[in-house]
């Protein structure tokens, strides 16, 4: 039997990236989300296009390349200009156009977009909290093309961002 058409073997590349995506949520700076989230990408990459979910993989990919941007975004000045954002979104409705698979394809193409807005803010809990309603945008498209790894890591990913958001954004109470 070959391997790469196997649906466990690809659901289990699949859940390689989910194992970064829990790692990825509860990091505490944004130099280790943008690594460990494009790590979990590159497997979600090999996973979608295995499963033949090419509008999916290829958001994988825009979104590695926009990671490798943001990540410099504090200390090289060329990353921190707007213009990427821009070049980030005309690039993934360009990707919808050729891809598409009917009005499901939108979903990736939003989140990639979200998920953009969330990669070019400072603070890790605004990344944490627009990461949150990407991964909800991304759950019908994944029940969509079958990738159930997929479904459950927007699932696990949501968790995670609300364990970490807990952890790590909420004001201490104060004693009185």
């Amino acid at each position: 039997m070959n391997l790469l058409h196997d649906f466990w073997f690809i659901q289990s590349i699949g859940l390689v990236a989910l194992l970064f995506g829990i790692l990825t949520w509860n990091a505490k700076t944004r130099n280790n989300i943008f690594l460990l989230q494009s790590v979990g990408l590159l497997f979600f990459t090999i996973h979608y296009l295995l499963l033949a979910a090419y509008a999916g993989a290829v958001m994988c990919v825009v979104t590695l390349g926009r990671n490798l941007i943001f990540v410099n975004k504090t200390k090289k000045k060329w990353a921190d200009h707007r213009i990427w954002f821009y070049l980030v979104v005309f690039v993934s409705v360009f990707v919808l156009f050729i891809f598409w698979q009917g009005w499901i394809t939108i979903l990736p193409v939003v989140g990639v977009v979200v998920g953009t807005s969330a990669m070019s803010q400072n603070r890790p809990a605004d990344i944490r909290f627009y990461m949150l309603i990407t991964c909800i945008i991304w759950i019908p498209y994944t029940l969509f093309v079958h990738s159930y790894s997929g479904l459950l890591s927007q699932i696990v990913g949501i968790l995670g961002i609300l364990i970490g958001m807990y952890r790590l954004d909420r004001k201490s109470p104060s004693i009185s």
